[in-house]
This record gives C-alpha cells, structure tokens and sequence, in this order.
C-alpha cells in the first residue's frame, strides 16, 4: 500500500481512540474565546491559554474546529473561528494593539463570509454570530479588560457555554455538499475530489504554516486540462483522513517522531508497544537497565527466539517514513513498510557492526546500544546539527532499516573529522572507530578486530597500532599542546612512508627521556617499546611503508589506533572501566 494508503488507513483505526479530529475539522491552537450574548453583543473576551510547562508564558492550546483554509498571499477566513485581525479587526502595531495594512479588509471578509453563510440560519447561536458580524466595532475591543494576551491568538465563538462550532445546527451546515463522482485513488471508493490537500505541520526546516505533501501548481500539470488536485483524485475524506493522522504523528510530545539529520522521521504500528520499541531502539532510554531489556528481547526476536510473554508480535506491521521539506511541499525521503521481526534484525545487524572493544556507548556505567542519530553528531564540525550533511540522516535510517550499504559519504566524514579535530575526548574517539568499522563490514566486506588483535598482519591497521605506540611515548614523557596526534594524523594515515620516518626519530627521543627519567615513566617507555618492536616485526615486506593508504585503509588504522591506545590506558584486568568514566550520557 501506499504511503497516503496507510496514513488514511491509521486514521480509521485511531481517530475515536486518540481524540483525532472528525471529518471537516482540524486541530488548530486556539489562545481565546469570544463569548456572545443572543443579540450579538459580546459578553467577554475570554483568555483560554495556559502556562508553558515552566510556567514563564501562556500559551495556546489544540481544539478542535473547521479544518482550517489554505492561505498564501490572500485574504481568506477560517468558518467559525480566525485569528484576531480577522474576528475583531484588531492586530499587534508598532503603536501597540490598532490596524495593520490589511487588517479592515481581512475584518471586512470575515463578516462577509459568515453573514452570507447564516443569512437563512435560526439556530439561536448562529443567529448571534450574524448579528455580531453585523454590529461589531473593532475599538469596542479596549472596552474589555486584560486581553493583550489575545491579540494575534485564533479565536473561537462561544455561546451558551459551547463553542459555536460544536453546536449541531452548526455541524450540519459544514457537513453539506461534498457530493462527488469521481474515483479517489487512496480508497477506491467515489466521492467529492479534494482540489487543495492538507497542511502538514511540524517538518524541521519547512514552513511553520505548514506544507504540502500533494501538490499540484506548475503549467505542465494543467496541460491536459486538469488543474490542482483534479491531476491524482484523492477524496476529500481520504486527504483529511490521511493529513490528520501525519499531523499527530509529527505533533510535539506524540512520541511518533524524531529527527535524524535534515530529516524528520514519523513512524506507527499495529502495536502500540512496536512504536514505543522502535522509539527506544533509535533514540534510547533514561533507564539503561530498560534499554538493556530491550535489547535482549529483540535480539530473540531477531534469532526467532520469542519468549513467551513477549508482548511483540513480530509479524506486526511497522511504518517509518522520512519527510524533508522541499520549498512549500514535502520530499518523501524514506518509506520504509516492514514488520517488527524485520525491525529487530536490523537492530541485530546494526549492533553488531558498531560493536568495538572497548565500547564507548555507556550510560551511567551501564554498556547501552548505539543510539543511529548520535552517530550523526560524531560526522558534524562541532558536533552541531545544522553541520550534518542534509540527507545523510534518511540514507542512514534506510541503511539500517533495510540492511543495506551505509552510506558512503559516513567514512569520508569521520576522516575529515578525526583529521581537523585534534585531541576529542575518549567517548568521541571510540564513537568514530565503531562507525567506521560498521561501514567497512558492512558495505566493503572487511574483516576489522572488534578487540585489540596483536596476531593481524593488515598493514593499515599495524600502522594504525604503531602510530598509537608512538603517541602514548608522547604523552607519558610530556603532555604538549600540539599533540602527535593532532599534527600528524591524517598525513600519517594517508602517506605513511613519508611521516613515519620523522615519527620514528621524535619517538626515539621521547622514549630515551623516559628512560632517563625513571619511574613510572620509565616503566611506560618500556611498555611502548614493547609495543613498537612487536608490531614492527609484523609489518610485511621487512619494515618497507606504503606510500599511500586508499580511504578504506584509513579507516582500518584508525580502528588500530583507537585499539592500542586504549589497551596503554587500560588496566589489564578491567580495560573498559579504565577507558569509559560514569559523566554525562553518551
């Protein structure tokens, strides 16, 4: 099925259960209420905002109401509710709450438009809004007190103590026409066809106001004589269905999406307990001992070793789909249908190829599974979002999900990275080498130590050994501002035989003060001799240095280096304990 198929389909099943709004309506943030008295007259401006979740400011909360029009650069009002410069005719100036350029004509067209809807109405509460429309002056609003918090909020109207839009006389005028003949593609049945899809909100980087994910606006697309939503038909309860359901998956706190580079990742499943398993597996969990639990149960799933309280059915369908924005529509950049057996595989696999020793992936002491979008912060010039490269997140999302090739642009910026960034912490330095190692299993089919391997005779990854060897001799003699490591590593990695040289002799330097200063320098420099002399005898080809490293090889020395430098600073007994201390969550 297609992705409008199944976000429709979502819709019929969910809509009673989560409160979703009915056909015809919209969940819209409404900051206040206009309460009308039966001649039209306004008995309050009422305040319906509340405080944030820190208590510092009011603000507007989801209702219900008539779906909401589509605005570009026009002047079009909402039925039954509108913003402040619409309803009242007042709006935020310089000069305090006044008129803006349009705000009479936004007024103007409001009452216009309802005047004309509830001409013929007797229904006493729309009979009251029509007299407002008709008797309403907009400098009557400084007469009420305490409503600066209103201006520019969506109003609603209230009458009796229902909001006039929940009055049935009410919904039975927006439940007529519709009729329609046509046959809508997401549902096979004829209905009315929807010349303008739903606003979707809530993609990262797209219009606040919303996009488009169905559009149709360019000359070509009118040259067979179709015009907007006439070139797919889609039905209009099938676009409502389908744009209501992907609006509360992308709403703040629903729990259904997360963000993954440049792109917003929604996801839903039959089970209600798959969803919050697909959650945890991407984006972790403030209990390490949950996250642990979770790990062994798909891991059973993924070998077909199903406990027998396991409430995950892993035939349960699973949906993940990635939107970017795309000027005023959406891109759909992933769409990825499965099963929670196929989510739990991937999981597996994916785990497996991040798995390095010693691991950098602890939480409060506790070894958790890699978290995908921490991964992509470790790819990113200071660890900031807005550096992640756009559309790294929905290939890595599709890598995973499907099993497939990573992508190839994830080694090239972990190089780059580890080149310019000197000496990073321990956490970060561990992070790159699993990735880096996943991607040359995975998409090159490389045989890369998990552990320290003394016995590997790969002459990128003895390099990689060797460099460490002599970047531990470094600090154990003086711990210097530029470091070894922050000068020389990727011209190392790149061009062994032209650095190693120099190398050799500053190492031969450092190990002779160590000797000289005894102690427990001494007794490093002894170490790291050692070190240097077994790694030495198991270069190839006597000791001779390739001139250069392709990427890959790069990759594998640093995965050398990240090994042996660890194993210098961990105690024998206990290496992970030495390398990973308890601060912070990563």
């Amino acid at each position: 099925m297609t992705v409008l198929q199944e976000l429709a389909a979502l819709y019929d099943r969910r809509a009673e259960e989560e409160g979703w709004p009915r056909p015809g309506f919209s969940s819209e943030k409404i900051g206040g209420a206009v309460v009308l008295n039966a001649d039209g007259s306004v008995a309050q401006l009422r305040v319906t905002m509340t405080p944030d979740a820190k208590g510092k400011k009011l603000v507007a909360r989801p209702v219900s109401v008539p779906k909401a029009v589509k605005r570009t650069a026009g002047i079009k009002p909402n039925t039954f509710w509108d913003k402040t410069a619409y309803v009242l005719g007042i709006t935020a100036t310089e000069g305090g709450p006044g008129q803006g350029k349009r705000t009479a004509q936004e007024h103007d067209a409001f009452k216009a438009v309802h005047v004309d809807l509830l001409a013929d109405a007797t229904d006493p509460g729309l009979v009251a809004l029509r007299r407002f429309c008709e008797t309403w002056d907009p400098a009557t609003f400084f007469d009420f007190p305490d409503t600066e918090p209103l201006i520019d909020q969506n109003l609603v109207f209230e009458f009796e103590g229902v909001y006039l839009h929940d009055r049935s006389a009410a919904q039975a005028m927006l439940a007529q026409g519709g009729d329609g003949d046509v046959i809508c593609l997401v549902t096979g049945t004829r209905g009315a066809i929807a010349r303008l899809h739903p606003s979707i909100k809530g993609v990262m980087g797209a219009q606040s106001s919303g996009a488009s994910l169905v559009s149709f606006n360019n000359d070509a697309e009118t040259s067979h004589g179709k015009s907007q939503g006439d070139n797919a038909p889609v039905s209009e309860a099938a676009a409502f269905a389908y744009g209501t359901a992907l609006n509360a998956l992308l709403s703040r706190g629903s729990g259904k999406n997360l963000r993954l580079g440049g792109d917003t990742i929604v996801f839903w499943a039959d089970q209600p307990e798959a969803e919050d398993a697909f959650d945890a597996f991407m984006n972790g969990t403030d209990d390490a001992a949950v996250g642990r639990e979770l790990q062994a149960r798909l891991e059973a799933l993924a070998t077909g070793k199903v406990r027998e309280d396991e409430p995950l059915d892993p035939d349960a369908r699973l949906f993940v789909l990635g939107l970017a924005p795309n000027a005023a529509r959406l891109s759909v950049r992933t769409w990825l249908p499965g099963t929670v057996g196929d989510m739990a595989r991937a999981a597996r696999r994916f785990w497996a190829d991040c798995a390095i020793d010693p691991s950098p992936f602890h939480k409060g002491g506790v070894p958790v599974a890699p978290k995908p979008w921490a991964l992509l912060y470790d790819l990113a010039a200071q660890r900031d979002e807005k550096n992640i490269p756009p559309k790294l997140g929905g290939e890595l999302m599709r890598a995973i999900l499907t099993r497939g090739a990573f992508p190839a642009t994830m080694l090239a910026a972990a190089l780059t990275r580890i080149r310019v960034e000197g000496d990073p912490d321990r956490f970060t330095d561990g992070r790159r080498a699993a990735l880096i190692r996943a991607v040359l299993t995975r998409n090159h089919e490389m045989e890369v130590p998990m552990a320290l391997d003394e016995s590997a005779d790969d002459p990128a990854y003895l390099l990689g050994r060797l460099f460490a060897a002599y970047a531990y001799a470094e600090r154990s003699y003086q711990d210097r501002g530029a470091s070894l490591r922050s000068k020389y590593m990727g011209a190392a990695s790149a061009t062994p035989a032209r650095v190693f040289p120099q190398l050799m002799r500053g190492y031969e330097h450092n190990l002779a003060s160590l000797r000289k200063a005894g102690g427990p320098k001494a007794g490093a420099g002894v170490k790291a001799d050692r070190a240097v002399a077994a790694i030495v005898e198991r270069l190839p080809g006597g000791g001779d240095l390739p001139a250069a490293l392709p990427m890959e090889d790069q990759g594998k020395f640093f995965v050398g280096f990240y090994h042996q430098i660890s194993a210098f600073y961990a105690k024998a007994e206990d290496a992970a304990d030495a390398l990973i201390d308890d601060e912070g969550d990563n």
